[in-house]
């Protein structure tokens, strides 16, 4: 994509992306002099795109959480349930 067609599309990702992909490649073919002006702005561009939230991804740290969340819960329902059949008038 190109860095136009991205910035049309107000995709912040998708632009920074097709800049990292234009820097990258104007670095390999820039003399030496240019290269570290490049390189500069490549690292900002890197950076902006590190510094974006994910969207839709999770963690590994938080699924793990989220696992221990979710067995703890379970647990506690199934104590519940099993409380609950005790105390039946009858059984």
């Amino acid at each position: 994509m190109s860095i136009l067609s991205a910035a049309q599309s107000n995709d912040r990702l998708a632009t920074l992306i097709a800049m990292r992909d234009k820097l990258a490649g104007d670095m390999d073919d820039s003399p030496p002099a240019v290269v570290a002006q490049i390189a500069a702005r490549l690292q900002l561009v890197l950076a902006d795109i590190a510094g974006l939230p994910v969207v839709g991804k999770v963690s590994k740290v938080d699924e793990l959480d989220q696992r221990r969340k979710d067995r703890l819960a379970e647990a506690a329902s199934a104590q519940s349930a099993k409380g609950k059949a005790r105390k039946r008038p009858g059984a």
